[in-house]
């Protein structure tokens, strides 16, 4: 059993978000302590809001006054809402909140059952409730819990298990718990940087995300909506907006994660290009045969390419590792024009070329002056495959065949670039 604790000064938010669950029938409410029913024994939103907020007195010094907690079982667990209700009694018990309001919620909408529990984080005097070592004994208690009741235990819950999700289905129903499932878990175990990359990982649960763009009042409003498709990338199915799913897989919040993963993903930026650099040493002739290869070493390869056939956009992904990675993002030398030159005339390998990628056994020692301008440099190169990369992903559809135009474009940007790397130097 896995749980995430969140603390949040949003009492309304934690709240709203579990009721409004409920009113969809995609959520139900197990269990209320110390707090009140109305008369026809049921709980509501506003009643609930009251009642907990009458416990925060006026003078609290604690800003993060709620405690929004999930309890997740084994996917493969099927526990009753009276074994849901006493490990929540437990775990809040054994944590220190059993004497504190809170509301425990049994979400459905998703093959994966699980609870959330929405308390208060200081009692009626204003005390803060004790949180050191917070996330510490709640792994203790949950698995402790796994002990006394035999659940499966959350350690044996594999990477490959969790990237085994089946593909989105259309004729099963249910589009949108079988979407919010695929993102839950792509965003627990992958990082990435782009919507490309993004895309490029949903490719294999037959799912893709588009950014919708608004205006509303004089207001701009940027969002995003997730399409179900085919096992040739077609959409497959209407698209789902982002705030029907939950706030978490919103535009915000990918955005952020997107700006997480930029620092998260530079260690393993080497080894993947390595990988790459080393399978391109053996030459392979076809892009199957090629994919075969870097399969091998444990990497998965999305190819995205116009209506004639040329490639505009490569990505690499590392299933285990949990990251995907542009071509572009391992230097300019994998991007995605690079691999489209190649496979049109596979019998001159560029990636032999030792003075442009080096090798990748033996490493030579540099003064910190080059690096630095290598870095810089290759830096600067990347940002412009990246940027050509994704502009061209979103507009090939009416680009047509004017390759001579994108090679200007691409020349006239990266000396752009390298003249504002040199600026910056000076």
């Amino acid at each position: 059993m896995i749980a995430k604790i969140s603390s949040t000064e949003n009492l309304g938010g934690a709240l709203g978000y579990n009721f409004k669950k409920v009113e969809k029938g995609e959520a139900s409410i197990l269990l209320a302590a110390e707090l009140y029913q109305d008369r026809e024994g049921r709980y509501t939103m506003e009643e609930v809001l009251a009642d907990m907020e009458a416990l925060i007195p006026k003078k609290c010094r604690t800003k993060k006054t709620v405690f929004h907690c999930s309890l997740n079982p084994h996917p493969d667990e099927k526990l009753c809402d009276e074994a849901l209700t006493q490990i929540a009694k437990e775990y809040m018990e054994a944590l220190g909140y059993g004497k504190q309001p809170y509301i425990v919620f049994k979400h459905c909408d998703i093959a994966r059952e699980h609870i959330h529990i929405v308390s208060l984080r200081v009692d009626g005097e204003g005390k803060k409730i004790n949180d050191r070592f917070e996330k510490r004994r709640s792994k203790q208690i949950t698995d402790a819990l796994e002990r006394k009741y035999g659940l499966i235990p959350s350690s044996k819950v594999s990477e490959k298990a969790e990237t085994a999700m089946p593909k989105v289905d259309i004729g099963k129903g249910n589009i949108k718990e079988q979407v919010a499932s695929i993102l839950r878990m792509v965003l627990k175990h992958y990082r990435f940087c782009s919507l490309g990359e993004l895309n490029a990982i949903l490719s294999k649960y037959n799912l893709a995300v588009e950014e919708v763009k608004t205006e509303f009042r004089g207001r701009r409003y940027d969002g995003l909506v997730y399409v179900p498709t085919d096992n040739k990338g077609n959409k497959a199915g209407t698209p789902i907006h982002a705030s029907d799913i939950g706030r978490g897989v919103g535009y915000t919040a990918i955005q952020n994660r997107m700006q997480k993963s930029r620092q998260a993903v530079k260690p393993l930026v080497p080894t993947i290009r390595g990988k790459v650099l080393q399978t391109m040493h053996t030459s392979p002739r076809t892009e199957e045969e090629l994919r075969q290869r870097l399969e091998e070493q444990g990497l998965r390869m999305v190819v995205r390419k116009n209506e004639s056939g040329r490639i505009y956009g490569i990505t690499f992904i590392d299933d285990k590792e949990g990251i995907a990675l542009n071509g572009s993002r391992l230097g300019k030398g994998y991007a995605a024009n690079v691999f489209n030159a190649y496979f049109l005339n596979p019998y001159h390998n560029p990636f032999l070329d030792e003075t442009l990628y080096g090798n990748p056994f033996v490493r030579l020692e540099q003064s910190p002056t080059i690096q630095s301008l290598q870095q810089n440099t290759e830096e600067g190169d990347n940002i412009v495959d990246e940027l050509i990369e994704d502009m061209v992903d979103e507009s090939f559809g009416t680009m047509g065949n004017d390759d001579w135009k994108e090679a200007a474009w691409q020349r006239k940007l990266r000396k752009q670039s390298k003249v504002n790397i040199r600026r910056r130097k000076h």
